[in-house]
């Protein structure tokens, strides 16, 4: 057996620390992150599971990162803005996001918005964000 080969992960949402934003300009989103080369020895991949409360604003503004990634809706619906442009979604739909893409997600639905995201970089941190709108309203 080849002593440099990879071990599975296993995650579970119940294992991660639970992430969150809730700002006038970033929105309010909660985030798990399953696969992180921060916390897992793993490579080439970020993912993890996001879920955007029910009936709470939409930021004026989206977020904006270098790399692409790759939404996957879980359950609920809403609506994604991708550069000014706006799509209904809901479970089962998938979405890939360029890099430098300014976007969000909006719940209009009666239950969690909950979607699977991926980055293919090695560490969430390795994921530069921008926040187009807390430099217009400061």
């Amino acid at each position: 057996m080849n002593e440099y080969k990879s071990k599975p992960i296993f995650r579970c949402v119940d294992d991660c620390e639970t992430q969150e934003w809730n700002h006038p300009h970033r929105g309010h989103v909660k985030w798990w992150e399953l696969i992180n080369g921060d916390m897992t020895s793993t490579t080439g991949i970020t993912m993890g599971i996001a879920e955007v409360p029910v009936g709470v604003s939409p930021p004026k503004r989206g977020h904006t990162h270098d790399a692409e990634e790759v939404y996957y809706f879980l359950s609920g619906i809403g609506r994604v803005h991708i550069d000014g442009v706006e799509t209904d979604v809901k479970s089962g739909v998938s979405v890939w996001i360029p890099a430098h893409a300014e976007h969000f997600c909006h719940n209009t639905g009666a239950e969690p918005l909950k979607l699977l995201f991926i980055f293919a970089r090695d560490k969430f941190s390795d994921v530069h964000y921008c926040f187009p709108g807390e430099t217009e309203f400061k």
